[in-house]
């Protein structure tokens, strides 16, 4: 693509047209780049989510970035079907250090490694045409320093603040080591600053965008969870203050006896979810019940409300809209794992939906896709009657009334083949990447009806 490329990279156009596209992924986090090890001078790639587009992305040459795969020289734009071709026009000789679709895959997030700091960008996934909207002054701590609000329209950043003036030494005027302010940045509009620097750590959007669940460091090994509004930074409510785990508990199926797993109800604008250890986080002591799963909308001023009990430890609700949700469990010795169909709305006996034990007892994750105005909920076909089941052996359909599942795919010797998008459930088309110990990875639309693929990319 470029005359800084490690390896020849050509795109193939097949001529598929997209129906009512989706991409599903198990549990999506933030859209971070990652190749395998023994293929990182290889293009990386990013399915954008409404699965009509890839981001290729080309990596650096050792000469410029001083260590292979580190960052990316060029990114592309390729329509999954047909459609131009759109290389984003970046600055000379960029470092790219991650890149992140918007969450209408109109637009493209971006940061540039740059040597002060990381540069924050957005670029147009039709006309290429990218645009600044921070200097070099976002976090280089681990993770990535951004992400999309699920409206498109802004981003939510964590920056370095610039140190006080020398000799200032009044309350307030320092910060913690290693602390970040957080900032968001419309696509186009003034930047407004959140709260206070602290030490971030995992912060998360509700899906309407009015409200973020924040984790920050506290020093040692404690942090604390708070749910801040999005617009003024005010702290509505504190859900959590925990420390490590004290080492006669740091044994399988040990947890925190506090509120743990906070996260946002996907199928909800603003309703936050967590897990509550009921036998003091402690597996040696016996109980009836070991997690109860509670909720609470917006404002949060409210009693938290039980939904779900469980005989073992939580491993994650998916939600099914239209009082479906689907909430697993499981067990390290003896290994058990179920999953169970409750209605997260009105009190109900939950449904036994699949129950596994013994060796191997380790089910797929259940596969989301992101609904219109932001939020994941599970991805089903046949007018919601199946879902799907993904692990990096197989592509399970499972019968939500029955529990009975079907495999649709694994992988064949002598091939690596992995899952990393769904086009189409209904008519069972996904994306893969492919590759042996022969022929070089590449993405693939697999028509699993047809046993057929049909090539997306040709890195050689």
């Amino acid at each position: 693509m470029g005359s800084r490329s490690m390896h020849a990279l050509s795109l193939v156009l097949p001529a598929i047209v997209l129906s009512a596209p989706v991409v599903a992924q198990p549990r999506p986090s933030l859209a971070v780049p990652a190749a395998r090890p023994a293929l990182a001078s290889f293009p990386g790639v990013l399915v954008s989510p409404d699965g009509s587009k890839l981001l290729v992305m080309e990596r650096t040459a050792p000469s410029i970035d001083g260590a292979t795969g580190r960052t990316f020289s060029a990114l592309v734009v390729q329509p999954i079907g047909r459609g131009e071709i759109r290389r984003l026009i970046l600055p000379w000789r960029a470092r790219v250090r991650s890149a992140f679709w918007a969450p209408d895959g109109d637009r493209i997030g971006f940061t540039i490694l740059e040597g002060h700091g990381i540069s924050l960008w957005v670029g147009d996934a039709y006309t290429g045409v990218i645009r600044m909207l921070a200097g070099p002054v976002l976090s280089m701590a681990r993770g990535e320093p951004c992400q999309w609000f699920h409206s498109g329209e802004s981003l939510l950043c964590t920056l370095i603040p610039a140190d006080p003036p020398e000799g200032i030494a009044a309350a307030g005027s320092l910060r913690p080591p290693g602390a970040g302010q957080l900032v968001v940045y419309p696509v186009d509009g003034n930047e407004r600053r959140l709260g206070q620097p602290a030490s971030f750590g995992e912060i998360s959007i509700s899906p309407d965008g009015n409200y973020l669940v924040v984790e920050t460091a506290e020093g040692g090994t404690s942090s604390r969870t708070e749910v801040w509004d999005a617009k003024s930074g005010e702290v509505l409510r504190v859900m959590q203050g925990q420390g490590s785990l004290d080492s006669r508990t740091k044994q399988t199926d040990a947890v925190f006896s506090g509120p743990r797993s906070i996260e946002w109800r996907g199928d909800k604008p603003a309703t936050l979810v967590w897990v509550e250890a009921q036998d003091r986080g402690t597996p040696a002591k016996g109980a009836k019940i070991r997690d109860r799963l509670f909720q609470l909308p917006s404002p949060f001023t409210g009693v938290p409300a039980p939904f779900a009990a469980l005989e073992f430890r939580s491993r994650g609700v998916v939600w099914g809209g239209d009082g479906l949700a689907v909430v697993s469990e499981c067990w390290g010795e003896p290994r058990v794992a179920r999953s169970w169909i409750v209605n997260p709305d009105r009190a109900s006996a939950p449904r036994l939906l699949q129950g596994l034990s013994g060796r191997g007892a380790e089910p797929g994750s259940f596969l989301t896709r992101r609904k219109r105005g932001g939020g994941d909920v599970l991805l089903t076909a046949r007018e919601g009657r199946v879902a799907y089941l993904l692990d990096p052996s197989y592509l399970d359909e499972i019968d939500l009334a029955t529990g009975r599942t079907q495999r649709l795919w694994r992988p064949q010797a002598p091939f690596r083949e992995e899952v990393v998008g769904v086009i189409d459930a209904d008519e069972r088309r996904v994306i893969v990447r492919r590759g042996s110990a022969s022929q070089p990875e590449n993405y693939f639309v697999r028509d699993l009806r047809k046993n057929k693929l049909v090539a997306l990319t040709n890195f050689k």
